[in-house]
């Protein structure tokens, strides 16, 4: 398997929406991610391609002082195979080039793998925001310092 990291583009939306609402049950919608392709100076969305399909992306916030991963993930397929470390990799040293001190992220209290991964990449938990995802879920706030 040939795999590629790359900017998002418009025509890629579609396929991130189907997507999130398979791994999250719901999406942050087409106009959301059109803004932040279009609109938002500080938005960097990068998509992975496995054999030529995306299977993957990763959005990061990177403003003078602080950066945050908006939204992350892998098709279930391709989990625990390394690619969403390749992908978190990436942002961090983009991020690092960036001079940025930090990044943030919430992730839902309930997803395990998620969490195992930000704690080998060095995150840690600042706190909770209680019932934060439509569910009512709580997210927890992790933070890398990368200086």
């Amino acid at each position: 398997m040939k795999y590629n990291i790359r900017q998002m583009e418009i025509e890629d939306i579609n396929t991130i929406i189907k997507l999130e609402e398979d791994i999250f049950k719901e999406s942050l919608g087409y106009d959301m991610l059109y803004s932040e392709l279009k609109l938002n100076p500080y938005a960097y969305y990068f998509i992975l391609e496995i054999d030529d399909e995306i299977k993957g992306y990763i959005g990061t916030w990177i403003e003078e002082g602080h950066s945050e991963i908006i939204n992350f993930l892998v098709d279930k397929e391709y989990q625990h195979q390394g690619y969403g470390s390749i992908m978190l990799d990436f942002v961090i040293n983009l991020v690092k080039m960036s001079n940025v001190p930090n990044i943030s992220l919430e992730v839902r209290s309930s997803n395990e793998n998620a969490i195992k991964l930000y704690n080998k990449f060095g995150f840690k938990y600042s706190h909770t925001r209680k019932e934060y995802y439509s569910n009512k879920e709580d997210a927890l706030v992790m933070i890398l310092e990368v200086k």
